[in-house]
């Protein structure tokens, strides 16, 4: 399964060794929506507002996503999850591909709008 990834799992991120066995399918690809600077060293995804937001996609192992999951606040349906896990379309060099993308449940992780729909790795870094 495919993996859209928009902020602290992108290359130089500071979660990025989440990712150990995945492969890296498209360095750069695009999907609706735009994020939001959340205050804590993280991005997070709005797909209902007018915009796009640049990441990467990976393909996923399947023992990767248990860690994935606990790592964005997913459990599958609880009222305390941060993150919504679905399925988006996204677009890399012309080509549509459907991957799993981790979106905003918590309407309190919507600080502020990050122009430009890039989340700069660095911001992560900083974060304790």
């Amino acid at each position: 399964m495919k993996l859209f990834v928009y902020g602290s799992l992108k290359r130089g991120g500071k979660y990025h060794s989440y990712l150990g066995e995945a492969t890296l399918v498209a360095e750069h690809a695009m999907a609706d929506g735009v994020i939001y600077d959340s205050g804590l060293g993280y991005p997070a995804a709005v797909l209902s507002e007018p915009g796009k937001i640049t990441g990467e996609i990976y393909e996923i192992p399947d023992e990767l996503w248990p860690a994935l999951d606990d790592l964005e606040g997913y459990t599958g349906g609880s009222a305390t999850d941060l993150f919504n896990k679905l399925t988006i379309t996204v677009e890399s060099n012309g080509e549509q591909i459907d991957a799993i993308a981790y979106v905003a449940k918590d309407q309190k992780l919507l600080k502020t709008k990050v122009m430009g729909g890039v989340w700069d790795v660095s911001q992560s870094l900083m974060m304790k």
